[in-house]
């Protein structure tokens, strides 16, 4: 959809008409930055009584769920719009709100839709380009992301993301003005959905009273591991940006900056910030699980667990730590004890799935096989089963990041690859390199010390099993048995 811009310089007249205060603070560009809040004159937190105020921002300027509702019963058109599309997510009924003051500051649909808002000037300042890897172009995405935990997760969230336009067109397909505005002319295009779901995730934050929120102006301040300041919310429920309490000294012409979260891996930073922060020392990544393919109860397990299936590992200290409940479950079988049951009604209908571990009911507790094995006689054969599978989903992920080098190699030569999105990708890259052979020689260690069990030799002698040791550390010359 066309979308009516206005320079940044518009900002000032924008705050005086909604009572934002900037305080011994304002907007600059910080180039590859982007915009930020820069010092207008030395700040110090020092032998004040008060935490000096940055910016001040009025309740009712919030987007949030409380606030949703209330432009819902002013506008009959967003009321609608909700109505028929809205109300699964907060997130879903904020994109749809965005998207409807696009449309009402749009030069094109000329219908008399929606009521103005302070946030149909303020998405008119808004970037038409956000840094995340969903506004990447196609080769970014696959060339630079190919073999990083990223690579799936990105791949999964187009997805939802496509199905949620073709539902918002679906369910919206007779609604006069959406039909009018959006559908008619093919004015709203799928890379309008994906710009403000781009808002939303780079910009939302949490509040401690309005939860999940968007806040005008607050959401321009960048992050920094060492942050300078924080917000909050006044005894009016009024947004504040704070100067630290900590004994800060700010000269003129500093950047404000505040911490987006000092636990989040640098793919979590890509994925919903468009950067990496290099200084943080958080070292992680999460890695999909599937069920082994030749696993008759692999459905049934997906199926019964809920949560989602997933790896997480982290490094600390030079020390691997993982954690991955499904892996639990996932290496069990009939022969063990695990079952499953469809719960049938007296109708004769089905209903509820059921799981039962040795003959007793765990449905509710599918994310504790690793404590429901603890006592078990074969427990470290179980855990011997889950390390096989841990290393060898390592491996896999390894692989595809050893197999795409050469691709990267031409990346220079791409005219279509930002320099930026490039030189991310690649710390990307290097970091999770590093912690996945970590994590792999880690794996092995606690493998080759489970081989040496009483009672796992005696088990894979009563079953005639055994297993090829492993010559070398490289990820792809490994060849284990499935013990599952």
């Amino acid at each position: 959809m066309r979308r009516t811009q206005l320079p940044i310089t518009a900002l000032a007249a924008f705050s005086k008409l909604n009572d934002i205060s900037f305080l011994d603070i304002g907007v600059h560009d910080l180039g590859e930055k982007g915009f930020g809040l820069v010092t207008e004159r030395a700040l110090s937190s020092d032998d004040t009584f008060d935490t000096p105020t940055l910016l001040l921002i009025p309740r009712e300027l919030t987007l949030c769920a409380e606030t949703i509702e209330e432009y819902a019963k002013a506008d009959q058109h967003f009321r609608q719009l909700l109505d028929a599309a809205g109300g699964k997510s907060l997130r879903g009924d904020v994109l749809l709100f965005l998207l409807m003051q696009i449309t009402i500051a749009s030069p094109d649909h000329g219908q008399n839709v929606g009521l103005s808002s302070p946030w149909t000037e303020y998405v008119k300042m808004l970037p038409s380009e956000v840094p995340v890897p969903t506004l990447w172009n196609e080769g970014e995405q696959e060339v630079l992301l190919q073999g990083t935990s990223l690579e799936s997760a990105l791949n999964a969230k187009m997805a939802a993301l496509s199905r949620e336009f073709g539902n918002l067109r679906e369910r919206t397909a007779e609604i006069p003005w959406c039909q009018k505005c959006w559908w008619e002319s093919e004015a709203l295009q799928f890379s309008d959905w994906l710009l403000v779901d781009a808002w939303y995730r780079s910009r939302c934050l949490e509040l401690p009273n309005a939860g999940e929120s968007m806040v005008p102006c607050l959401d321009m301040v960048n992050h920094s591991h060492q942050a300078n300041a924080f917000y909050e919310e006044t005894s009016n429920n009024s947004v504040a940006l704070l100067l630290h309490r900590r004994d800060e000294k700010l000269d003129a012409g500093s950047e404000v900056t505040i911490s987006y979260g000092t636990s989040k891996s640098q793919a979590e930073m890509l994925f919903s910030y468009g950067f990496i922060d290099e200084q943080s020392t958080t070292r992680s990544l999460v890695l999909t699980l599937e069920p082994v393919s030749d696993d008759p109860l692999g459905r049934a397990k997906l199926a019964a667990f809920g949560g989602p299936p997933i790896i997480s590992i982290s490094e600390v200290g030079g020390s691997i730590t993982w954690e991955s409940p499904f892996l639990y479950l996932m290496c069990l079988n009939e022969e063990d004890g695990l079952e499953f049951r469809i719960l049938q009604q007296t109708d004769g209908t089905c209903s509820q799935l059921k799981v039962f571990w040795q003959g007793s009911d765990v449905t509710d507790a599918t994310s504790t096989f690793e404590a429901l094995i603890s006592n078990h006689e074969l427990k470290d054969v179980f855990g011997l089963r889950v390390v096989v599978l841990l290393q060898d989903r390592i491996r896999q992920q390894l692989e595809r990041l050893y197999e795409s080098e050469d691709t990267l190699q031409s990346i220079n030569s791409m005219t279509h690859v930002s320099p930026y999105r490039r030189h991310v990708a690649l710390e990307l890259r290097k970091t999770e390199t590093a912690i996945l052979e970590a994590a792999f020689s880690a794996a092995d260690m606690q493998k080759n010390k489970l081989l040496e069990n009483e009672k796992v030799m005696e088990y894979l002698g009563m079953g005639n099993a055994s297993e090829e040791q492993p010559q070398s550390h490289e990820a792809n010359n490994h060849e284990e048995e499935d013990f599952s």
